[in-house]
């Protein structure tokens, strides 16, 4: 017998039961594989504890309102799944990942042929993205750009990725660690799975998140920013940016849930700064780091009915 792959050994939970994870399954007519028509988070744990749970679930039942999906089970349910799944993998460090999809119905792209959603909860005990701080990313700025507002809505979560996978196919092609994406109009938007902000002397400027994915760990570090992280007199701007904006920036670096907080080595190969973390992104990187060993981010869910 051949040997489990790291990511799929331990458990699963799939609509409430725990199960091995090399066996887990979901139907072949669940909307989810067929459309992407479904919704996701992906939670970073520490200590044996989700960290910023309350605002991931929040997120998730907001992009299941708008996709009029109805969450098989609530807040608090979902919240007992996780701590067990933890348990049972005996999960210290790693992420968790859930997904509620439309559910099983027949194969046509009518929502209403999937009247039950499906919930699956999977765990890893590191992310694919994880890498040394003392390794800056190297980005390309993709010609695909960002889905906008007027076809989908950015803050919803889904499990439709394409356009982001799009964008990292030609990242890779160019021989870069990840993909920067512009907005329609040529503005900088995102990363497929992270944010991106940019030193100017005392200022961090990063997108405006109205035509975003605005990430927790964003929302985090604009948190630990004003709350005095980054260094005396350094505050964000929410602002438009071009590219001009990165590349006569002092330093740049990226946050997401699988990245943390990395800086960026360079851009379409044109180094930023000197090529190293910068003093602020250092700063940013150690507070996150102690934020998350302190636990004190609120990580209670809402209990809400399904």
């Amino acid at each position: 017998m051949s040997e489990i792959a790291e990511y799929k050994r331990g458990f699963a939970c799939v609509d409430g039961e725990f199960v091995p994870a090399a066996t887990a399954s979901v139907s072949i007519f669940d909307h989810s594989f067929l459309y992407g028509d479904g919704v996701f988070e992906s939670i970073i744990c520490r200590n044996g504890k989700p960290f910023a749970l309350r605002p991931h679930l929040d997120r998730l039942w907001a992009s299941c309102r708008y996709l009029q999906i109805t969450p098989p089970f609530d807040q608090e349910q979902i919240s007992a799944f996780i701590t067990e799944l933890l348990h049972r993998n005996e999960l210290s460090e790693g992420y968790v990942r859930v997904v509620i999809s439309r559910g099983e119905g027949y194969p046509v792209s009518d929502p209403r042929r999937a009247r039950n959603p499906t919930l699956v909860i999977s765990v890893q005990g590191s992310a694919a993205t994880e890498r040394s701080s003392d390794l800056g990313v190297k980005l390309a700025i993709a010609s695909t750009r960002r889905t906008p507002p007027i076809c989908l809505e950015p803050r919803v979560k889904s499990n439709n990725y394409l356009n982001h996978i799009v964008a990292k196919l030609e990242a890779i092609a160019a021989g870069a660690d990840d993909a920067l994406m512009l907005d329609l109009d040529g503005n900088i938007a995102e990363l497929p799975v992270a944010n991106i902000f940019v030193r100017h002397g005392d200022v961090l400027s990063t997108p405006p998140s109205n035509g975003i994915l605005a990430g927790i760990t964003r929302a985090t570090i604009l948190r630990l920013v004003a709350e005095g992280a980054a260094g005396p007199g350094m505050r964000v701007a929410e602002r438009v940016m071009a590219a001009y904006d990165l590349f006569t920036a002092e330093e740049a670096f990226i946050v997401g849930t699988g990245t943390g907080v990395a800086f960026v080595e360079s851009i379409d190969g044109r180094r930023i700064g000197d090529g190293a973390a910068g003093p602020v992104t250092k700063r940013l990187m150690d507070a996150y780091t102690e934020l998350l060993a302190r636990d004190e981010f609120d990580s209670q869910p809402t209990t809400q009915g399904a």
